[in-house]
């Protein structure tokens, strides 16, 4: 094991970045996407856009739940339709739930609240996606042991060169996307469950040693309403036999996986990422915004449809320095931080979609190897 991965492992508390003693690069950052808002005297949140789109997709997502039960349809015909509905998950998931939970879709906390549930609504967790994603994840990216996100496709999946080398990774490049078609099932199903009964690095990770009481209430009571809509109802209602309900379920969860994927792990999981080391003292190297910028990349920055469809993940470095700030800004903002990081010589990491996805199957194969083991890291 090599020195960084030794460090890595034996830091137990949360890690401490880098703090520059003057952080020009920051703080200019910051006083330029003010300066913005400022001058062009916008708010920070969503306003009319954001309430068009959530209003659209969630009557959207009722139409075509109710398309789904007409029996209107031939078999191929109900498939669409619950192809569409499934995808529609996915879009209330980036475009809604995503920025209500960083409350950037309204000036309103208590709106914002409520349409963060939406996660509960297509089979996700709330309570879990704060603890996972806007506490952890968001402080600490790529960094072993302390973003979950870089540690749960192991150990079929190596995706962190702190992860443990296994034979099978050789040939991950080759069967890693056989296993993204089931993505969404685990999260459905197996993710949000198991961590309800956290393991001890589960609770490291969460900084939680179990949920309260009404999360376990909510957990269930929402699990029971999406399994009775998803579920229990089609089956009941559908002129389909059983054969055509299971092939066409896990049909939609796999065209679905494959849309959540494509947008959630190519924007810090590719082979240009250096991913954060932590030292026997607990410290990282680089700065906050510089680790951000180190693990994190924009794909297809200036396209409005990726922005619409995608909720501005695609320009994820924007988000990950700014994520009270809602997504129908991103595009502007990108484009500032893109300018800033030039000045400042910080490397700005940017591709197109297509890019990006490749970027990380090259991850893939390089992580696939026990050469890759020690790639990028650094102890010091």
């Amino acid at each position: 094991m090599s020195t960084a991965l030794i460090q890595q492992k034996s830091a137990s508390n949360k890690p401490i970045f880098k703090k520059a003693d003057d952080d020009r690069f920051s703080k200019t950052l910051a006083q330029r996407v003010d300066h913005y808002f400022k001058e062009t005297g916008k708010s920070k949140k969503g306003g009319w856009e954001v309430t068009f789109k959530s209003t659209f997709l969630l009557m959207l997502f009722g139409v075509l739940y109710g398309l789904l039960l007409s029996n209107w349809f031939n078999p191929w015909g109900t498939f669409l339709i619950g192809l569409l509905l499934g995808l529609s998950h996915g879009l209330i998931v980036f475009n809604i739930a995503h920025d209500a939970s960083h409350n950037a879709l309204f000036k309103s906390h208590h709106l914002n609240r409520i349409l963060s549930y939406t996660f509960n609504l297509v089979g996700s967790n709330l309570y879990l996606w704060n603890l996972s994603h806007n506490k952890t994840h968001h402080s600490f990216p790529n960094i072993a042991d302390f973003d979950p996100d870089i540690h749960q496709q192991a150990p079929l999946i190596r995706m962190s060169p702190t992860e443990p080398y296994r034979w099978y990774n050789k040939f991950q490049h080759l069967y890693a996307t056989l296993l993204y078609l089931i993505f969404s099932i685990f999260l459905v199903y197996v993710k949000g469950l198991k961590e309800f009964f956290p393991s001890s690095k589960s609770k490291r990770w969460l900084g939680i040693d179990q949920p309260p009481f009404r999360e376990y209430v909510i957990l269930f009571f929402t699990k029971l309403i999406y399994f009775t809509y998803t579920l229990l109802i089609p089956i009941m209602v559908l002129d389909v036999t059983w054969q055509q309900f299971i092939l066409g379920y896990l049909g939609i969860h796999f065209i679905l996986s494959l849309f959540l994927i494509s947008v959630l792990i190519p924007v810090h999981l590719v082979d240009e990422s250096e991913f954060g080391t932590v030292n026997l003292e607990g410290h990282v190297v680089d700065t906050w915004t510089i680790h951000i910028f180190k693990n994190t990349i924009d794909f297809a920055r200036k396209s409005k449809l990726a922005n619409f469809l995608f909720g501005g993940l695609n320009t994820h470095i924007v988000h990950h320095i700014f994520p009270n700030i809602c997504h129908v800004h991103y595009i502007a903002l990108s484009e500032i931080v893109k300018q800033t990081a030039e000045e400042f010589q910080v490397k700005y990491h940017e591709e197109s979609m297509w890019g990006a996805i490749v970027s990380h199957y090259r991850l893939l194969k390089r992580m696939g190897s026990e050469k890759g083991s020690n790639h990028d890291l650094n102890p010091n």
